[in-house]
């Protein structure tokens, strides 16, 4: 009985110091140390006192009594001395020590605990800070979110911090283990933002919830409103589920507008390493607006620079690549290059006419 009254005493004891914030745990060991330093200071003053030692041997005899070392070098022998150590030494300070010991030991498992399951308090700066994640294999997008930002040159050395509620056990260890870190909760809310330490970011990203539901422009465009209250100095990111809500998000504040593309990351990593690409990644995407277009015509031994320029002056759109005789696609080679195949790919608007019989005459003028 005895053993499982205790055993509640001490679940009790943990979930009030787990309650307690970061701030209030070091507060409360740091004025235990004073207390300690106080109680220690005055047996320092004892031992001078009552047993004539001098301040070196009454400080070595303090420590060792407290830490229970007891070398035995030195000793309390007048009846004044040998009382003070009781008092101060055996009743209270071995016990004080004990206790900040325990305490401290408690507030670094407590502390690592935190942290993994997202409850710390981070103090981060010039951050990419990642707002919601999708609720549906939520960490295999962000695995290769976070992949693709650190295999970006400008991007690899920034802190990241992701903000969201489906993570309760903390992040898995091989995300985790590529430098992020978690603030577990709804981020909707001026006070959650301000967790998040989002006025210190380098880059805000809010991804959308659900790909397949409008609400969750709703909740994006809230919280973009929330943000608008902030003083932002990084770049704001936000997936938008329907076309027709963009212009609501860009007249909210959001920098740069894009559609929740799961399968490639790369596209809202692209959008932070290089603003405005987005647009031009996401025409890839669809066949409305500027949109590749290949012209299955043969070439061969064509210098590039020259082929492409020929292609632009004649407007047929901006030469992206080409295909080879061995079915190898090259784009954005040099201007230098000497190059065959049979298929070229030009970036076209939505209304450009099909004109293959232009593009080989264009191949024809172009011959050594």
């Amino acid at each position: 009985m005895l053993k499982i009254k205790s055993e509640v005493l001490r679940r009790r004891h943990r979930r009030r110091l787990y309650l307690q914030s970061n701030d209030e745990r070091r507060r409360h060991i740091f004025d235990l140390f004073l207390a300690l330093f106080a109680l220690l200071s005055l047996n320092i003053a004892a031992m001078m006192w009552f047993e004539q030692l001098p301040l070196p041997d009454a400080i070595w005899l303090t420590f060792t009594t407290v830490t229970t070392v007891g070398y035995g070098d030195l000793v309390a022998s007048t009846t004044e001395g040998r009382l003070a150590t009781i008092f101060l030494i055996y009743i209270v300070g071995i016990f004080m020590l004990a206790q900040i010991a325990g305490e401290w030991i408690d507030y670094r498992f407590d502390r690592r605990d935190r942290m993994k399951r997202g409850i710390w308090s981070w103090k981060m700066k010039n951050h990419i800070l990642i707002l919601n994640t999708p609720d549906s294999h939520g960490d295999r997008y962000l695995r290769l979110l976070v992949e693709q930002i650190r295999d970006t040159p400008l991007l690899a050395e920034l802190p990241i911090q992701v903000f969201s509620p489906h993570f309760p056990d903390g992040l898995p260890s091989d995300i985790a283990g590529m430098e992020v870190v978690l603030r577990s909760g709804k981020p909707e809310g001026r006070a959650n933002l301000s967790e998040a330490n989002i006025e210190e970011a380098k880059f805000v990203v809010l991804l959308a919830v659900d790909t397949n539901d409008p609400r969750s422009d709703s909740v994006n465009l809230d919280m973009l409103d929330q943000m608008n209250e902030y003083n932002i100095p990084g770049h704001v990111i936000a997936e938008c589920v329907l076309e027709s809500n963009r212009e609501r998000f860009k007249r909210m504040g959001a920098d740069a507008v894009i559609r929740p593309i799961r399968a490639y990351p790369e596209l809202l990593v692209r959008s932070m390493a290089a603003p405005g690409t987005e647009s031009i990644l996401e025409d890839l995407f669809v066949y409305a607006g500027n949109h590749p277009r290949r012209y299955d015509v043969s070439f061969s031994e064509r210098q590039w620079g020259k082929l492409a320029g020929l292609l632009l002056e004649r407007g047929l759109g901006t030469p992206l690549g080409y295909l080879s005789g061995t079915d190898v696609m090259t784009t954005n080679p040099p201007p230098d290059a000497i190059v065959s195949g049979h298929a070229i790919f030009i970036m076209v608007s939505q209304n450009a006419p099909y004109e293959p019989g232009l593009v080989e005459e264009c191949i024809a003028a172009t011959a050594h």
